[in-house]
């Protein structure tokens, strides 16, 4: 009987050590079929802290590099490939990305499961182009080269 627990016991481990190891890929309903392009990708830079600007509702840009595209763009305006070098916006990325919303963005869904955005995070982005039309209150873009490779985040999740 106990030889079996034992057993029993290695067995529920290496089956518990098993989930861990899989991870999180960041998919949910939202970030699979919001945006225009999804994609997986590690952020390269962002400031830390962000700047907070009061009462300032302010879209950040930060570079990532692509890890995985999982939608491509279905006009071919914007083709990823693995490697590229993107630019995304965040809204209000001093917050986490579930409590995003504000009347300034509207009723369309945003926000994510990430709770933070930090430097050398891989996330798991729904994004969309036309940034400059997008960001509620406007950008703060202080990434090069300009005009290159310009998303919006639509819905952003953490991966493990």
């Amino acid at each position: 009987m106990r030889g079996l627990l034992v057993i029993a016991g290695v067995a529920l481990g290496l089956w518990a050590l098993a989930q861990y190891g899989r991870g999180d890929a960041g998919e949910d309903e939202q970030v699979t079929r919001l945006g225009r392009i999804e994609v997986t990708a590690r952020l390269l830079d962002c400031p830390d802290p962000f700047p907070n600007l009061g009462a300032y509702r302010y879209t950040y840009v930060v570079p990532y590099e692509v890890i995985e595209i999982h939608r491509q763009d279905p006009e071919g305006k914007h083709v990823l490939e693995r490697g590229d070098q993107i630019f995304v916006g965040h809204y209000q990325p001093l917050l986490p990305r579930n409590k995003v919303r504000d009347a300034d963005w509207g009723d369309s869904p945003l926000g994510g499961k990430a709770s933070r955005i930090t430097k050398g995070d891989v996330h798991r982005m729904a994004l969309d182009y036309e940034l400059a039309e997008l960001a509620p209150s406007g950008a703060l873009d202080y990434c090069y080269p300009p005009e290159v490779n310009r998303f919006f985040a639509v819905w952003t999740n953490p991966v493990r």
